[in-house]
């Protein structure tokens, strides 16, 4: 294999190495910007240009819109970096591309038909920690070849407790010190988070997660309820922070928060930010803004019926105050399910959450709060 063509990484040299010993699971835990996904793409393009026989490689995540903004748009990249054109070579409708003998596809393991589908030669499980144990059993006994595995350990889940003891594996860790390609600001960036010791441990140093002090643990995965009244939470941001908006609906009967991510941009000036709106909101839809940017709600209220959270009490009360609703979130909102799992207190008994993985609830609690601002809460 000449992996010469590519600007590679240690993480993909350990990974070629693993699959050239013949494992049968390739398990990769690691943080943040290692180059896990990357190198693992990077490889299966190797394998399918250096297939003698037909093959079929499976890449999969929990949802296929997971997989559009994450894995597959990093193949696409992998794949023009190495001269090919990647529409040329793909299907779009069935999202499936065609190097050499094989056949790549990609597919979400909500996809019940595929999950419980035909075979294939070589399985690539992208951020394990979302999917349930039972999915990845199902695709497990229909790969024939080698099982690659990828995720940022948030916590101890499946692959430790079940697969890491019971199978022979090669495991490789990594963090963002193995990807030389990463700039001076994105490793400051990266380490200026030290402080916030759990974000640190899973993301700066790949290590299993603890979920103490969690803001929300009251959450799930599940379909938004079309029949309440709904409007959309607002986050202003533009690099690294997103900017970052949510489909809210509250049933206050039964103690629900529903949300779907919407956005989650960086770098979007103000004419972007609008264009991405439009593809979710209608003029007459509310949206409940950050009030920090006055500015930027003054160019949007021109298009949108857009007002800034009128901000009472601290951040931790209406925090709370939320607690005592169970949170929804829908499955193509990847994103939001990371916050979800991030967003940690740094002093509970104070009430400080720690600034950072809240963009998307962010603009929960702005929608939240309006509608809770004559409420006897207050």
């Amino acid at each position: 294999m000449n992996e010469n063509k590519f600007k590679t990484t240690a993480v993909f040299s350990k990974n070629l190495q693993s699959y050239i010993d013949d494992f049968d699971i390739i398990i990769n835990q690691g943080g943040t910007r290692s180059s896990k996904t990357y190198s693992i793409l990077q490889l299966i393009l190797l394998i399918a240009e250096n297939a003698k026989e037909n093959k079929i490689i499976s890449i999969v995540s929990r949802t296929l819109p997971h997989l559009k903004m994450g894995a597959m748009r990093d193949f696409d990249n992998v794949l023009l970096s190495a001269g090919y054109i990647p529409d040329k070579i793909k299907n779009k409708t069935d999202h499936i591309y065609t190097v050499g003998k094989c056949m790549i596809e990609f597919f979400g393991a909500d996809q019940l038909d595929k999950v419980h589908g035909p075979a294939r030669n070589i399985l690539f499980i992208n951020e394990a920690n979302f999917l349930k144990v039972d999915v990845y059993d199902q695709l497990a006994v229909r790969t024939t070849e080698t099982i690659f595995i990828d995720f940022n350990p948030t916590q101890r889940f499946w692959i430790h407790d079940e697969i890491i003891p019971n199978n022979r594996h090669a495991f490789i860790h990594s963090t963002y010190k193995d990807n030389r390609f990463l700039t001076k600001q994105q490793i400051e960036r990266i380490e200026a988070k030290q402080k916030n010791a759990n974000w640190w441990a899973v993301y700066g140093r790949g290590e299993i997660g603890k979920l103490e002090g969690a803001v929300f643990i009251n959450w799930r995965v599940g379909p938004f309820d079309e029949t309440l009244p709904f409007g959309f939470g607002l986050d202003y941001g533009f690099y690294p922070d997103p900017d970052a908006m949510s489909k809210i609906a509250i049933d206050e009967k039964r103690k629900i928060i529903y949300a779907k991510e919407c956005i989650y941009e960086n770098s979007q000036g103000t004419d972007d930010l609008i264009t991405a709106i439009n593809r979710h909101v209608q003029r007459h839809n509310l949206i409940i803004a950050e009030s920090a940017t006055p500015r930027t709600n003054k160019d949007l209220q021109k298009h949108f019926n857009i007002k800034p959270v009128s901000k009472t009490k601290t951040v931790a009360d209406w925090l709370r105050a939320m607690q005592d609703y169970e949170i929804v979130i829908t499955e193509d909102s990847p994103n939001l399910e990371k916050e979800l799992l991030n967003y940690m207190w740094s002093d509970k008994k104070a009430g400080i959450p720690v600034d950072a993985w809240n963009h998307l609830i962010d603009g929960i609690r702005y929608y939240y709060m309006n509608t809770r601002k004559s409420s006897a809460f207050w």
